[in-house]
């Protein structure tokens, strides 16, 4: 489904990603690396918010880089920032990208009981701590029921159970012809559900592969 050909990311001097070739067709892939390894770069190029200084990333024979509305209505991210309002609370955030990706009435509401934020929905975002900003964003990316899932450090500032409801999200949404990329340092929490994992290493893919046949949940 997402193929990754030959990406180079480079900013002046600095080498981001090199020669990166990926092809993922379902399931859950863990991404892995240290800090500045190129995790979040890997995310923004195939999330199309980045152009590869070589290279192009491809959905379903489709160049994702300039690509149009359906091939980014497929697409669901979550950065490092949530890339919400504000200003707005969770619910009209999470209906306002419902809507401008064509979403069914109640996926919304849905999508925000799923990450355990129905008694945070009239709140503010700016008023939120880090970590439920950081689901109310997975909540964001997950509203339209995407094919594509992009995923950075969705468990950083979440206590265990908080955490749990991002992965029980995931297992739920995961079905076939799905891919979700995943990056986080979170290696065990995620590995316990992951179907396959990447390792980079200074913008390198070292390490790609399948874990072992894992049941859909």
């Amino acid at each position: 489904m997402i193929r990754v050909e030959g990406v180079r990311v480079a900013f002046g001097r600095t080498v981001a990603l090199e020669h990166v070739d990926l092809e993922a067709g379902d399931g859950v892939v863990g991404v892995f690396g240290q800090n500045g390894s190129g995790k979040t770069t890997l995310l923004r190029v195939v999330a199309g918010l980045l152009q590869p200084s070589a290279g192009r990333v491809v959905l379903d024979g489709e160049p994702v880089w300039r690509g149009g509305e359906d091939v980014r209505r497929r697409i669901g991210y979550a950065g490092h920032a949530p890339g919400l309002y504000g200003q707005l609370t969770v619910a009209e955030n999470v209906e306002l990208f419902a809507r401008l990706h064509g979403a069914p009435d109640g996926a919304a509401a849905q999508a925000i009981d799923a990450l355990g934020l129905g008694d945070r929905a009239g709140t503010r975002v700016g008023e939120l701590s880090a970590g439920l900003r950081r689901r109310a964003g997975v909540a964001r990316a997950l509203v339209h029921d995407p094919d594509v899932l992009l995923l950075d450090e969705p468990y950083a500032n979440l206590d265990d159970d908080a955490a749990e409801l991002v992965s029980a999200a995931l297992r739920a949404w995961r079905g076939p012809e799905r891919v979700a990329l995943v990056a986080t340092h979170g290696a065990k929490r995620l590995k316990s559900f992951a179907d396959a994992g990447l390792i980079l290493q200074r913008g390198r893919v070292v390490t790609y592969g399948r874990y072992r046949a894992r049941t859909q949940a």
